[in-house]
């Protein structure tokens, strides 16, 4: 369990941590791309994303689509290495890679009737 009061409200972390500073996001010291703990108050509850539905939706669609134009095989220059790191949940050491090939008519063909 994240104590989401105690990340907002450290003073190692944010200088007034108990004054409402929207701002401080602004500044270009929060990457919000690489998992930094100062945004996870955000991640749930009321100040949850409001385009979070939009984005699991939107984002399924590319899958669907991806999936279905293209056929995914294992790159052999990169071999699946199952192998993980604990971070802030369990993900994979080393990145999956694959090769995507553009399905042929034919080769959709023989997707759909099997």
């Amino acid at each position: 369990m994240v104590n989401m009061w105690a990340i907002t409200h450290d003073p190692g972390v944010w200088v007034d941590p108990l004054v409402f500073k929207p701002e401080r996001f602004l500044n270009g010291d929060v990457d919000v791309k690489d998992g930094d703990l100062r945004l996870a108050p955000f991640g749930a509850g009321r100040r949850i994303c409001p385009g979070k539905n939009l984005g699991l939706v939107t984002v399924t669609l590319w899958v669907a689509k991806l999936v279905h134009q293209f056929q995914w095989v294992q790159d052999l220059a990169n071999p699946v290495d199952l192998s993980e790191v604990l971070r802030l949940s369990c993900e994979m050491k080393k990145p999956l890679q694959a090769v995507a090939l553009q399905r042929t008519d034919e080769l959709m063909h023989l997707f759909i009737t099997t």
